[in-house]
């Protein structure tokens, strides 16, 4: 297994809060847990959050010891060591596709639409492919699907931002 890709406080002091690890990439999996002393819990935190991580955190239990700074990562998180799969791969079926896949995430509004669109990230099994983002689209009997760069979905993200706001449905 390996560490929080993140440094955080290690000052060896008997732990008192347990911060738990979710990563987004994953479906909201939780990763890890790291142990903190009152004197760390917000620079722990804020470490984790800036690599991309969310928290949550919650009292040690009288029957758990650790030290401040005690990392423990869970086989199953999108953080365990893996060198057959990326960290945000589903690890479902990638030998038989030929390709790392994450969870599919539907775009669902709650409401009848024209068509039922999902997005994904995939990446060949090839070791220096590249990740491109996945958007599918079903509507009636078509179906289409587009593989775009990380850039490219970047920037459409501004752009479908962008129109949205012109529409007058932005969030603000």
């Amino acid at each position: 297994m390996i560490n929080l890709p993140t440094a955080v406080d290690n000052c060896g002091k008997p732990a008192t809060l347990r911060i738990e690890v979710y990563s987004h990439i994953a479906a909201e999996s939780l990763d890890g847990v790291v142990y903190v002393c009152p004197v760390h819990p917000n620079t722990a935190a804020d470490a984790i959050t800036a690599a991309g991580f969310t928290t949550a955190t919650a009292p040690i239990t009288r029957d758990v010891e650790r030290r401040c700074g005690f990392v423990h990562i869970f086989a199953t998180g999108a953080l365990a060591a893996d060198d057959q799969h990326p960290r945000w791969c589903g690890r479902d079926g990638c030998d038989r596709r030929g390709e790392h896949r994450s969870h599919v995430s539907d775009v669902d509004t709650n409401r009848p639409e024209a068509s039922i669109i999902t997005v994904a990230l995939v990446r060949t099994a090839h070791a220096a492919a590249e990740t491109t983002v996945v958007l599918s689209a079903t509507g009636g009997l078509a179906s289409d699907r587009v593989a775009m760069s990380i850039s490219q979905a970047r920037v459409l993200r501004y752009r479908l931002g962008g129109l949205i706001d012109a529409a007058g449905h932005g969030s603000a």
